[in-house]
């Protein structure tokens, strides 16, 4: 899906997300840079998704991400970096996302793996 504030249209299982910007700080207030912080979960908002896959036999596979979705994703996977006017986003496809938020979640680094979403 074309999104008109971007000026970008993803292809294939693309999903163009912006990243949370949350300051990461240690335990005695120093702040943490990327390199330290790999490997952590971290959340962004889908802005454009692309049209999709299709099978073997020539189906459309729909996208399972939609614009305005909340996703959870791994810093390490966010490789690919684009610039669109003075913004930063990040492109990924569709299977390295982790999965889709019902509502905004602070992950605790100690144990990223119980995760728990207010209701």
């Amino acid at each position: 899906m074309y999104n008109m504030e971007t000026n970008f249209q993803p292809l294939g299982d693309r999903v163009l997300v912006r990243p949370e910007q949350v300051e990461q700080k240690s335990k005695g207030g120093l702040i943490l840079n990327d390199s330290i912080s790999r490997g952590q979960k971290v959340q962004g908002e889908v802005v454009a998704v692309g049209t999709g896959l299709f099978s073997q036999s020539g189906n459309p596979i729909p996208m399972t991400v939609k614009v305005g979705d909340k996703v959870l994703y791994s810093k390490d996977e966010a490789t690919n970096k684009l610039k669109l006017g003075e913004e930063e986003f990040l492109l990924f496809h569709e299977h390295e996302i982790i999965g889709i938020l019902s509502s905004t979640v602070e992950i605790n680094s100690k144990s990223e793996k119980q995760l728990l979403t207010e209701n």
